[in-house]
């Protein structure tokens, strides 16, 4: 009863968020062409990049551009302002209410987050795919690697609102959450290998990635763009299912933790 009532809240909640994005038409309008700069822009450095170079490591331009444009898709799906709106609730105490409602607050904002992350997903899907399309020399993934990467997108966009969650509280113990967010964000630019497919990576730290949750946001997905593995999509899915049930258990956690410290007086 319990995890269904939690279920309905988040489903509800993911319904408001859908509904707010849709009504976000120039923020929309500004993110697809932000995404468009920066794909158009990468290309550019792409092409400098010798073809045999890249052949050795069994990529081309293509998959290069369809990789970023992969990457930064998920990217822009998201907001990094979520960590900032709940730290802003919880240091004008109006996260204090919110705590002591029957569903934790936890639930409320992630189902709210996810809905709006569906509804870029949503709206911003065809035109990036056909900028990328454009971009990459009228050449496209397959229907396998279009299917693996809309599979894989739901399960990294939970993950990536979740560690906003707890960057977000993070200010309680931080006074501010920033610096922690900033480390986040560079892990995820390296960790999370946005630009460049792990295969260009040391081999070493390409094995010791996968000891984070960064490659189950960006590189999973990534790699439905450069690799025709299915033991390695296998893989990345296993990955990204661990990481899901591990951001539960800690978001779950830090929302305990907050009632906690608020109760205290911290």
């Amino acid at each position: 009863m319990k995890l269904r009532h939690r279920l309905s809240v988040f489903t509800a909640s993911a319904r408001l968020g859908f509904k707010q994005v849709l009504d976000e038409r120039l923020g929309l309008l500004g993110g697809f062409l932000m995404y468009a700069t920066l794909v158009i822009a990468y290309a550019g450095v792409f092409r400098w990049i010798p073809a045999d170079n890249l052949a050795g490591y069994r990529l081309s331009f293509s998959q290069l551009v369809w990789y970023l444009g992969t990457t930064e898709f998920v990217l822009f799906c998201g907001s990094f302002a979520y960590f900032r709106e709940l730290q802003q609730e919880i240091q004008s105490d109006q996260i204090h209410l919110a705590l002591l409602r029957p569903c934790p607050v936890w639930v409320v904002k992630l189902g709210e987050w996810s809905g709006q992350y569906t509804g870029r997903f949503i709206v911003l899907a065809l035109p990036c795919y056909v900028l990328s399309y454009c971009t990459a020399g009228q050449t496209g993934p397959g229907f396998d690697s279009v299917a693996g990467i809309v599979a894989s997108l739901p399960m990294a966009g939970f993950i990536m609102v979740a560690c906003t969650f707890m960057l977000g509280a993070s200010c309680l113990w931080l006074t501010q959450a920033e610096p922690a967010f900033w480390i986040w964000q560079k892990c995820l630019f390296l960790l999370g290998a946005l630009l460049w497919p792990l295969a260009l990576y040391p081999g070493l730290m390409s094995r010791l990635v996968w000891l984070t949750p960064f490659p189950s946001m960006l590189a999973v997905l990534g790699a439905w763009i450069v690799s025709n593995d299915g033991a390695t999509h296998m893989a990345g899915f296993f990955h990204q299912i661990f990481w899901v049930i591990v951001c539960v258990a800690l978001v779950a956690a830090t929302n305990r933790a907050m009632l906690r410290r608020i109760q205290a007086g911290g």
